[in-house]
């Protein structure tokens, strides 16, 4: 079983992206009890809460993705696939490499166009604060970027592994649960260890 190994640059950034993720997630909830405490104690709302967090929740949403795809930790079912030939796999390999390309480039140009629009306008929020929304934006095109460099740099390399005649294991997948022993192989195994304590007799 081949494993696919995931380039060490990509998974840096993708590390740094999901640990970017947990900051703002810990930054929103102290953010959230302030304002709680500040209703509380002054019957007024933090200046900018609604705001701020709709920002950090986009931000938040996204950044784990490729780390998400790199530890093979997104939804699949393969009940279908894992029952078919290594040359049909194959085909279903390469379809799927060119349908991720294909849509990752549609969705990165239209991400990129939404922020390019949104900074020529300068687009903000509609709260308090008037925040800019393009540094949200900007972290969606950049996480959709590398979410899908990763997908179809796996794709293709489960492609090349299929190709060659191996089986591909993601990097972060687990390992194969150990199978359980049948009472015939136990009553084997008891039965080959009372002939060798009788044979040392």
């Amino acid at each position: 079983m081949r494993r696919l190994r995931i380039p060490r640059a990509a998974a840096a950034v993708a590390t740094a992206f999901n640990l970017a993720a947990g900051l703002l997630l810990l930054a929103l909830m102290l953010l959230t009890v302030a304002d709680v405490v500040s209703r509380n104690l002054r019957d007024q709302s933090v200046l900018g809460t609604v705001d701020i967090s709709t920002l950090l929740l986009v931000a938040i949403a996204f950044l784990g993705l490729a780390s998400a795809e790199i530890g093979g930790q997104h939804v699949s079912v393969g009940l279908v696939e894992m029952r078919l030939g290594l040359r049909a796999r194959a085909v279903l390999s390469g379809v799927r490499v060119v349908l991720l390309a294909a849509l990752g480039a549609l969705m990165v140009w239209g991400l990129g166009e939404v922020l390019v629009s949104a900074v020529d306008r300068g687009e903000t929020t509609n709260d308090i604060l008037r925040l800019a929304t393009w540094p949200a934006k900007l972290v969606l095109f950049a996480s959709f970027l590398l979410f899908f460099a990763v997908a179809v740099g796996k794709a293709a390399l489960e492609l090349r592994a299929l190709r060659s005649g191996e089986v591909p294991e993601a990097e972060g997948a687990g390992a194969a649960p150990e199978r359980p022993r049948t009472a015939h192989h136990d009553d084997t195994h008891r039965d080959h260890t009372h002939r060798e304590e009788g044979g040392d007799r």
